[in-house]
């Protein structure tokens, strides 16, 4: 056995400070990038752990309770994440309106979290993605979620530019799609562009009204090489009845010198007063003078509760090609990580004919990504694929990494067999026994002897043991849809940890035909519930995740030969009470459309796929744990499905009993009793 990797996840940072935009002139035309809308409200960085919520603003006050909402929403996630997005409050006409946003009270208006990255999923660092992984990962995690919305991206920035000019939106920001995510660093990876001049400056001083008026206009500046200057003033967007409250915030911070290292210029011998550096406000102006102030009066938009001060500077907007020539110069996922990467360079087969040849082609030309985990990193492979329509690949590794704390106990220490689907979830299926040194470092392997000696193929096989959610991401990877495990462990391979009884419908290939097919499973496993009841045997069951359903029979200190030999037993009394739907011939030409009570899976290296596992079906159903009172005519299948998961689990795993050994224990001696 390799050395054991662990599950066990990152906590969360104190704060993270988010990545910032570049201010630039215009829209790139470079297809390196994606565009979204720039959203007029506050920056938001979303820590989600243990069912405990914070929202970190951009300066790192705590804004939690400030959008019940959205701290209901982000539980309801019930998944670790850190999310980057904007909380927004929208108006009647469907746009971001700051002022509403800065009112809001919560309940005044709805309230919207527009989400646009993901740092952290299952406290797994995730930064180190690229953009559009990260994205796709998200996109499946805030799916249908009222509160959370999935900020869209767009190819062509042109259009969207002009279209946010139209509609008098506040600008777009440009991705590079391969960045990485860089927490407080205004590179030139994220571009924004503004559809008109807005900046944050600081507020450093009033000049007094002599019109009657609270205030004539606040005189602000940003900070460069640590001093704070001048750069100009404001006296429109002021409305009269908050002027006041405004003053009041002045007058709290007033102090007896100017804070600006360089003059006010044009005073016109107003009386002017100087206030602490500590409000940040935004403001719209016409442009720059070449000596680097605004040139005509600037509008008053709104304080900045959410912005440090100390971090403002004067923001001038690049040449798009020095921007772009800066930024291919940045780290990118593939420069960025400091871990060397799991991917082989040059492929080398250990069998003859080996099926990690497939492998290999089905990814020529894919894309690939870096997944920083706990204990290692894992590379990934094509992840927008579609497995079924409108669910790629992301999703179904987004689905194991959120479930892993509930299938892992059922993996933990057992050898499986990895059933690949290289196109899509109803494709052909390539199977592969042997890693040949393709698992990554942190997976565990067992070493067996190959039990029928093959012409090219070596005397041993590897198997993969997923005992940590680092190789359960890598088995999906690979094409894993379903994750399919032996009944044994590695520390007693020849004993089985319960017997298996698969109610296998034979089914064509009308949808009729597999719900009759499923129906007939179900009630054939309520006959199998009589007879175990009869034998006071503790059993458990799950549907298959296709059209039948699967029994578990905990045991101990039996061999395969023996379970196989009590599974028959039981399968030839369930088939007495179920002849008329049941069939206990092996071929497949024999059955009709009977149910196949197959006992004959109790064998060494034989696999099932495991509780939790979506299966490659026509949708992605999930081979789900029961009750045996749901064990009942109606029982519908699609109920248990990979969106509809997340609400049983939280009641726990029912199949957890499956790996009670005192249940084992107890079940053993009475099947000795009676079968052997």
């Amino acid at each position: 056995m390799a050395t054991k990797g662990s599950g066990s996840k990152t906590k969360h940072p104190d704060h993270i400070e988010p990545m910032l935009c570049t201010l630039v002139k215009e829209v790139s035309s470079s297809d390196n990038y994606l565009y979204e809308l720039k959203w007029d409200g506050y920056r938001i960085v979303s820590f989600v752990e243990e069912g405990k919520v914070r929202m970190d603003s951009r300066s790192g006050l705590n804004y939690t309770s400030k959008y019940p909402p959205i701290e209901k929403a982000l539980k309801q996630l019930q998944i670790d994440v850190i999310l980057d997005g904007e909380v927004v409050v929208f108006n009647a006409e469907g746009k971001a309106d700051f002022d509403a946003l800065q009112k809001y009270n919560g309940h005044n208006s709805p309230i919207t979290y527009c989400v646009f990255d993901l740092l952290s999923l299952n406290g797994q660092n995730t930064m180190q993605l690229p953009l559009t992984d990260r994205r796709s990962l998200l996109e499946m995690l805030v799916k249908d979620n009222d509160v959370l919305q999935f900020s869209e991206s767009f190819d062509d920035g042109k259009a969207l530019y002009e279209k946010a000019r139209d509609e008098n939106l506040e600008g777009i920001v440009a991705k590079k799609k391969d960045s990485i995510y860089r927490p407080g660093i205004r590179g030139n990876d994220w571009l924004k562009i503004p559809t008109r001049k807005r900046q944050e400056f600081v507020v450093g001083g009033w000049a007094e009204s002599q019109s009657g008026r609270s205030f004539r206009s606040l005189l602000f500046g940003a900070y460069e090489n640590g001093e704070l200057r001048w750069i100009g003033r404001s006296g429109a967007g002021y409305k009269d009845s908050e002027m006041p409250g405004i003053l009041k915030k002045l007058e709290a911070l007033e102090i007896k010198d100017s804070p600006f290292v360089n003059p006010v210029l044009d005073t016109k011998g107003v009386k002017m007063h100087w206030v602490k550096p500590k409000l940040v406000a935004n403001f719209e102006f016409a442009t720059w003078t070449k000596s680097g102030r605004i040139r005509k009066p600037a509008t008053f938009l709104g304080f900045r509760l959410d912005k440090k001060s100390e971090d403002v500077v004067r923001e001038v907007p690049k040449d798009i090609v020095s921007a772009a020539k800066e930024a291919s110069a940045s780290p990118t996922r593939k420069t960025g990580l400091n871990k060397s990467s799991e991917k082989p360079k040059n492929p080398k087969y250990l069998n003859e004919g080996s099926n990690w040849e497939r492998v290999d082609e089905s990814r020529k030309g894919k894309s690939t990504s870096d997944f920083e985990l706990p204990h290692c990193i894992i590379t990934l492979h094509d992840i927008e694929r579609e497995l079924w329509t409108g669910i790629p690949k992301a999703k179904l590794i987004l689905y194991y990494n959120t479930i892993s704390q509930f299938i892992l106990p059922h993996l933990k220490d057992r050898p499986q067999s990895l059933n690949l689907k290289l196109t899509h979830a109803g494709g052909p299926t390539t199977f592969i026994k042997d890693m040949e040194n393709r698992q990554p470092s942190c997976a565990d392997i067992f070493a067996d002897k190959r039990r029928v000696n093959k012409p090219g193929k070596r005397s041993r096989i590897d198997y993969l043991v997923c005992n940590n959610a680092e190789t359960l991401v890598y088995l999906v990877d690979c094409g894993c849809v379903d994750i399919n495990p032996w009944a044994s462990r590695t520390s007693s391979p020849n004993e089985p940890d319960y017997i298996w009884i698969d109610l296998d419908p034979t089914v064509g290939s009308e949808p009729s035909s597999e719900e009759d097919g499923f129906k007939k499973a179900v009630e054939i496993a309520m006959a199998a519930k009589e007879i175990l009841d009869k034998y006071k045997l503790k059993a458990f069951v799950k549907t298959s995740g296709k059209t039948g359903i699967h029994i578990y029979v905990p045991c101990s200190g039996i061999d395969f030969f023996q379970s196989r030999k009590i599974a028959n037993s039981i399968g030839d009394e369930i088939h007495s009470l179920t002849k008329s739907i049941s069939t206990r011939h092996e071929s497949i030409n024999r059955r009709g459309n009977s149910v196949y009570i197959d006992a004959n899976q109790n064998d060494y290296a034989d696999t099932l796929a495991a509780p939790y596992s979506v299966r490659p079906y026509h949708e992605p159903l999930v081979s789900t744990p029961l009750d045996w009172k749901e064990i009942k005519i109606g029982l519908d299948r699609y109920d248990f499905n990979i969106n509809t998961i997340d609400a049983r689990l939280k009641k726990g795993d029912k199949f957890l009993g499956v790996l009670d050994r005192k249940i084992a224990a107890q079940n053993s001696k009475k099947l000795a009793q009676i079968f052997l």
